[in-house]
């Protein structure tokens, strides 16, 4: 009698064991499951404003709201749309956030992509998805929306959420 009064102890602090085991588990589930629903929303946000800025002018040196060089876009954005504060220059800007393969297949929404030498780039735009970007051209082009071409295909690609 008492070996059973002993198993069944024994299998009430397993059971009990496993039990939490389990709900720590769920718990990192979950964790996971609102830290990936809040990058999507940050990239989100991210892609709409870039979106909302195409059709403004084009000036080197300019920072927003009404006008843009290409550097100034991207700071610009990710600032307002998420509070996110990136350098303002395409070559300081290189340098910052997670390296990523410049694939459509890799991208994610939000990706800055960078033209030029991965050292020295020259031109820099915000990926928004389906195999386009938003960037601040040309002086005479302003904020444009395009298609990756492989005529002029980015040299590297920076993760910042």
């Amino acid at each position: 009698m008492k070996f059973k009064k002993s198993l069944a102890k024994v299998l009430a602090a397993v059971s009990l064991a496993f039990a939490g085991f389990a709900a720590v588990t769920t718990v990192n589930a979950q964790s996971n499951t609102v830290q990936a629903a809040s990058k999507t929303t940050k990239r989100n946000k991210v892609v709409a404003l870039a979106k909302k800025e195409v059709g403004k002018s084009y000036v080197y040196g300019a920072t927003g709201p009404n006008s843009f060089d290409c550097s100034g876009l991207t700071s610009y954005v990710y600032s307002h749309a998420i509070g996110k504060y990136i350098t303002r220059t395409t070559y300081t800007q290189v340098h910052q956030g997670k390296t990523v393969a410049v694939s459509t297949a890799t991208l994610q929404k939000g990706d800055l992509l960078f033209w030029g030498s991965k050292s020295s780039p020259y031109h820099v735009g915000i990926y928004i998805g389906n195999g386009q970007y938003v960037h601040a051209a040309t002086p005479s082009q302003g904020v444009r929306k395009q298609s990756l071409s492989y005529y002029f295909w980015p040299s590297t690609a920076k993760r910042i959420i």
